[in-house]
């Protein structure tokens, strides 16, 4: 397998915190969304929905952070049920800009766009210009979910260059957190965001991992409590013959085989040195300070004593235990994330940053099986692994 390519040049560091950052309060139970009851039998429940917030504060909250987002350039941050995003007007360069330079990220690396319904996306494309009917399955079974498709980049599009890498596709989704859908409804804006981490971190799943990274950066962070999912969605391709799974998330392969025709033999896809189309194909990610060491599934647990005779008296190791590996002695500093996928991946970047707190030397890694959720949890950990064991 070709490894992830080191990144180029990132936009330039922000010397000193250029901004308070404040973290606001939303509360997701207050929000709901219901169908256009003009709309024809059969209308997908989110081509053009009604918002609806029921708490004060949280209605304060968003629509001044949805006035960031259409007023200014400056990005927000804000929960998705994948993981934290950092977003901002997709339409303008500008905008999109100050995502990378926020993030350190680099620019050859495109972002996914951000819709609340359907109509949203339309107007995105030119008067006339259907959706490819590959998706439709995929909509309607997905959307709102952690699904994104990649579209064709249609002539003139009113998306900002930057958010495309300069690509002729673009990639969208319409995430399933209320609080991202209701920051696009009240924004009117289709939203650029990759995830709310210094670029090459682990991705974040609740605000504090925001502020650890990006305090000083960005302005204001919405508190939607922990991301549900804890990887990021599923990026797929219906614009080749067979489609292509371009980065395994929140949707299984399984699920998207279980929707049947041209999704039942949907591929993989190995990436290696070419351009990448979405994020999260390119460059090595999701990396903490420690050095990951990923085991392979069936490899021999690592050898306590050994490891910790090779360290200096004052260090420790940190373990990651999946589903196979037993407790460790007292000294280890030890998480389980469970065995069930869905608990695996919804802890495995907070287990990451947590033993990174705790400062230990290097994160050795029990790998799982790559069915389910596994494959998307297995392909986070090899990109920020530094060193595999097979």
């Amino acid at each position: 397998m070709t490894r992830p390519t080191p990144p180029p040049a990132p936009s330039p560091e922000v010397a000193d915190p250029a901004f308070a950052t404040a973290v606001l309060p939303v509360d997701p139970a207050s929000i709901r969304f219901t169908p256009d009851p003009a709309s024809p039998p059969g209308t997908h429940p989110f081509h053009a929905p009604a918002l609806h917030v029921s708490d004060p504060t949280t209605l304060a909250n968003l629509a001044h952070a949805a006035a960031l987002l259409s007023a200014t350039h400056r990005p927000v941050a804000f929960p998705t049920e994948t993981v934290y995003g950092l977003g901002a007007n997709a339409l303008s360069a500008a905008a999109v800009k100050a995502i990378f330079t926020a993030k350190s990220r680099p620019q050859d690396n495109p972002l996914i766009v951000h819709i609340s319904s359907l109509c949203q996306l339309r107007a995105l494309l030119p008067a006339g210009h259907r959706i490819p009917g590959v998706y439709t399955p995929l909509i309607d079974r997905f959307w709102p979910g952690p699904l994104t498709i990649l579209l064709p980049l249609p002539p003139h599009s009113p998306l900002a260059k930057e958010v495309t890498a300069a690509q002729d596709t673009f990639a969208v989704r319409m995430p399933a957190h209320p609080i991202a859908l209701a920051l696009a409804h009240m924004s009117n804006l289709p939203i650029a965001a990759p995830s709310a981490n210094k670029s090459g971190c682990p991705s974040p799943t609740a605000a504090r991992h925001v502020l650890h990274d990006l305090h000083g950066r960005i302005e204001v962070i919405l508190d939607g409590g922990q991301a549900e999912v804890g990887v990021e969605s599923t990026v797929v391709s219906g614009l080749c013959n067979p489609p292509r799974v371009l980065r395994p998330g929140g949707v299984t392969v399984e699920m998207l085989r279980e929707v049947g025709g041209v999704w039942r033999g949907g591929l993989v896809s190995e990436n290696g040195d070419e351009v990448p189309l979405v994020p999260g194909m390119k460059y090595r990610h999701y990396s903490p300070r420690a050095k990951v060491v990923l085991y392979e599934p069936n490899t021999q647990p690592p050898d306590m004593q050994k490891l910790l005779a090779s360290l200096d008296p004052s260090a420790s190791i940190g373990i990651i235990r999946t589903r196979t590996w037993p407790p460790n002695c007292p000294v280890v500093e030890e998480l389980s994330l469970g065995t069930s996928g869905a608990e695996i991946s919804r802890g495995l970047f907070a287990a990451l940053r947590e033993l990174d707190e705790r400062g230990v030397a290097a994160i050795h890694v029990e790998g799982i099986a790559e069915e389910d959720e596994g494959l998307a949890v297995m392909n986070r950990l090899r990109k920020a692994a530094g060193e595999i064991v097979r």
